[in-house]
């Protein structure tokens, strides 16, 4: 119909025939990291059959240029809340954030951080609707990598969680659906490298 390609089915969990849609997500969205592709099947409500890429990764710079972890934090806090639908809370994460990185007035800068990952830890709403999906290892799920987030935002030494690859993050947005696989991609500091390296790895 109109060039487009109709939808397949195949069956789902239950055993029923659903409409497959292909999908993609990226490479450029609110909040998404930028040249990141999501490909997948959309079966009824949820993704299956998900790969990630990324887009001229050989292009890319071999190394990012360093930044305080707070100011890091701050800013992967701001993205996630954007994509989560806060958007008063992301404004205010990413107004720290410029105060800790123009060293003006950082006091007001970090009463700022410490207020905002108060409402975000005390969050019922972003609890129910973050906790329990995204699910990796000792990394735990999205709502225990925000709120780890937030504990370097406040300015606490966290550390870092170990290495994980686009396979496995293609795992953990498996069976989720598109605002869920949002949220979870968005729960991940997820940094593009080049093609010639030996794996695709990015940080929780």
């Amino acid at each position: 119909m109109a060039g487009l390609a109709m939808a397949s089915t195949g069956p789902d969990r239950d055993g029923l025939e659903l409409d497959v849609l292909k999908v993609a997500l990226g490479p450029v969205l609110p909040g998404w990291p930028t040249g990141l592709v999501l490909r997948a099947d959309l079966q009824g409500d949820v993704l299956t059959s998900a790969e990630l890429a990324w887009l001229d990764a050989d292009t890319r710079p071999a190394v990012e240029p360093d930044r305080a972890p707070q100011e890091a934090a701050l800013d992967r806090l701001a993205r996630f809340l954007d994509v989560a639908g806060w958007p008063t809370a992301a404004r205010d994460a990413r107004r720290a954030r410029n105060g800790m990185a123009e060293r003006a007035n950082r006091d007001e800068a970090q009463r700022l951080a410490e207020a905002v990952t108060r409402r975000v830890n005390r969050s019922r709403t972003l609890a129910w609707t973050a906790g329990g999906i995204g699910g990796r290892g000792s990394g735990g799920d999205v709502l225990d990598r925000v709120r780890r987030w937030c504990d370097m935002a406040s300015g606490q030494l966290v550390e870092d969680l170990p290495a994980t690859s686009l396979k496995d993050v293609a795992a953990l947005v498996e069976g989720a659906e598109i605002g869920s696989a949002r949220l979870i991609v968005a729960s991940l500091d997820l940094r593009p490298v080049q093609a010639a390296s030996a794996s695709e790895h990015v940080h929780a």
